[in-house]
């Protein structure tokens, strides 16, 4: 005789599973109930309507596993109509309507099951479409906006001039650009506790700071001053500076584009300049080959991501203090770049040259 026999918590546990569990789970669960109470196989099934073989199966499930045994094993479910839907969605989706000779400049589900039907002879409902669209890694969202991608028709030179400065051995290499630190914090992800989001406080008014910023690409040597304004008359300043830190020899500073790089006023200084020189980077390039862009992103990630400022004399403090630990070390590994590289490259060249063999 299968009979099973139950303590008070395994009752208790038992009564509760049967009370909350939904269809065949809850039966189960009286299975076991009613053969604590004496009842026999033969009798379970006839007063819950189940033959005596599903009734003996549950029993001994639940003297292996317990209330766990009483539980619906994982399914596989409904295998796909069609296990090759998913590759074919990838494929067709993966171009445009235009290739196929529509007019529409995107794929909608209704467009896509047209599509397949009557060029692949594929029927497939909007439900299935669009399982099979996220199973092919595709989501429904917008696209984003793209500036065009002008060509700098000096491209080549600026690149030639680029490499030919980058090149000299004896020269100072450096690389040079401004950024815009604010009292209004920048907001980065970060981790947080559910539902104890941060806040962070505004400054009510905003205020910002100019950094000029030059790093010498052979050295690490990083030279910075903080400016209340970006103008040509600030940057000149800078300059000036730079010659006064490198008194001997050529002195290169790759910039961008910017107007205040290229106005009348830069041009006319430079003029009456023999040993500085301005390498000026392709258009639209500086974001991408400045490495000074990667100190500031460091710089406003370290002190300014997430945390306020009470005044501009506070964000003065933290940005001296970022600079005052910015080793050459530490900013060489930071900067490592096409840039960096080159222009070590040719330092070392020359000192292969120059040591005795």
């Amino acid at each position: 005789m299968l009979r099973t026999t139950l303590d008070d918590t395994q009752e208790v546990a038992l009564r509760q599973l049967a009370r909350q569990a939904v269809g065949r789970v809850s039966e189960r669960a009286h299975f076991v109930l009613l053969s604590a109470q004496g009842r026999t196989p033969p009798e379970i099934g006839a007063l819950l309507g189940y033959g005596v073989g599903t009734v003996r199966h549950w029993l001994k499930r639940y003297r292996r596993q317990g209330l766990a045994g009483l539980q619906d094993a994982p399914r596989s479910g409904r295998p796909p109509k069609d296990p090759l839907l998913t590759g074919i969605v990838q494929a067709q989706a993966g171009q445009s309507p235009g290739v196929f000779g529509y007019l529409a400049a995107c794929w909608t589900v209704a467009l896509l099951m047209t599509h397949l039907g009557e060029r692949l002879h594929l029927s497939v409902g909007a439900t299935t479409l669009r399982q099979a669209l996220e199973r092919a890694g595709f989501r429904w969202t917008r696209p984003k906006w793209a500036m065009p991608r002008k060509a700098d028709p000096q491209a080549e030179a600026k690149r030639a001039r680029l490499a030919e400065a980058l090149a000299d051995p004896l020269a100072t290499v450096l690389a040079e650009d401004e950024c815009e630190v604010h009292l209004l914090p920048v907001l980065r992800a970060m981790w947080q506790r559910v539902g104890q989001q941060l806040r962070v406080m505004t400054p009510g008014t905003n205020a910002k700071r100019g950094v000029f910023g030059a790093l010498d690409l052979r050295t690490g040597t990083w030279h910075d001053t903080l400016t209340t304004r970006k103008r040509a008359v600030e940057f000149l300043a800078f300059l000036q500076g730079l010659l006064e830190a490198y008194p001997c020899g050529r002195v290169y500073v790759i910039v961008d584009n910017a107007a205040i790089h290229t106005s009348h006023v830069v041009r006319a200084w430079l003029k009456g300049q023999c040993r500085l020189e301005l390498v000026y980077l392709p258009t639209y390039s500086g974001h991408r080959l400045n490495p000074v862009e990667k100190v500031w992103w460091a710089l406003k990630g370290r002190i300014g991501a997430n945390r306020s400022f009470r005044s501009l004399t506070e964000l003065d403090r933290a940005i001296d203090q970022f600079f005052a630990a910015f080793a050459p070390e530490a900013a060489l590994r930071l900067t490592h770049s096409d840039l960096t590289r080159a222009a070590q490259a040719a330092a070392k060249s020359d000192e292969n040259l120059l040591s005795p063999t």
